[in-house]
């Protein structure tokens, strides 16, 4: 005759597998990149009347958050934050400026300006401002190339891969009008390919100056990119 195990029994074998599940699930999701993109550095904003300007990052001489760098085309000011009923507010010396999401005000020189962010030229001028010379970015999957004075980065997937590398001399032809960078490193090789040539970015429609193509360990990315002029 078999024996029926005790009903306690039964209850704890369940709750520990249960738990076991459970903690394995965790483990899975744990394993995914949790790290949120750093904020940008550079905000560009466009008014009305075609003006535009940009609120960069202060530098070390001011508390994070407490101060910005309004830049214009003919100077740089800083400007302390002040106190604001919604949104953040900095100000000083008649200069002013005002944003809530991507909407801005800018009063400058007794004259008000409605303004909004141009996400696409705050994520270059945020490059920009970290010394990147070269970035593209391509779709499905999503990825993104930076090439900066010491190192070439590119990250895929948004952020599940993320590879390093340190930046090769560049390799060019009187043949043809792409630059190449070849770097190998004992975990992968890493080859970028750009050429002079309008882009257009598939999923957004916008324009942009290079075609791009990177290889990584045989996968080939392709997409659009722009130099990053000082």
């Amino acid at each position: 005759m078999t024996s029926t195990p005790p009903l306690q029994s039964i209850v704890t074998t369940v709750t520990l597998t249960v738990l076991a599940i459970a903690g394995l699930a965790t483990a899975c999701r744990s394993a995914e990149p949790t790290t949120a993109p750093a904020p940008l550095a550079a905000h560009v904003f466009e008014c009305d009347g075609g003006s535009r300007f940009v609120l960069a990052r202060a530098d070390g001489s001011a508390p994070a958050g407490e101060a910005v760098d309004l830049i214009l085309p003919d100077r740089r000011i800083r400007l302390p934050r002040v106190v604001a009923a919604s949104g953040v507010h900095y100000a000083a010396g008649g200069v002013s400026v005002w944003t809530k999401g991507r909407d801005g005000t800018l009063e400058l020189d007794g004259r008000v300006s409605r303004c909004v962010e141009n996400r696409r030229r705050s994520i270059a001028e945020d490059a920009r401002a970290r010394g990147v010379e070269l970035r593209a970015s391509g779709n499905e999957p999503g990825w993104v190339f930076e090439l900066l004075a010491d190192r070439m980065v590119f990250v895929e997937g948004y952020g599940a891969q993320r590879i390093t590398v340190p930046r090769p001399p560049p390799q060019s032809s009187s043949t043809s009008p792409a630059t190449v960078y070849v770097a190998v490193s004992e975990a992968h090789r890493l080859t970028v390919r750009s050429r002079p040539a309008q882009c257009v970015d598939t999923m957004s429609g916008d324009r942009h100056a290079l075609n791009v193509e990177v290889d990584l360990d045989g996968k080939t990315y392709r997409g659009c990119g722009d130099p990053l002029y000082r």
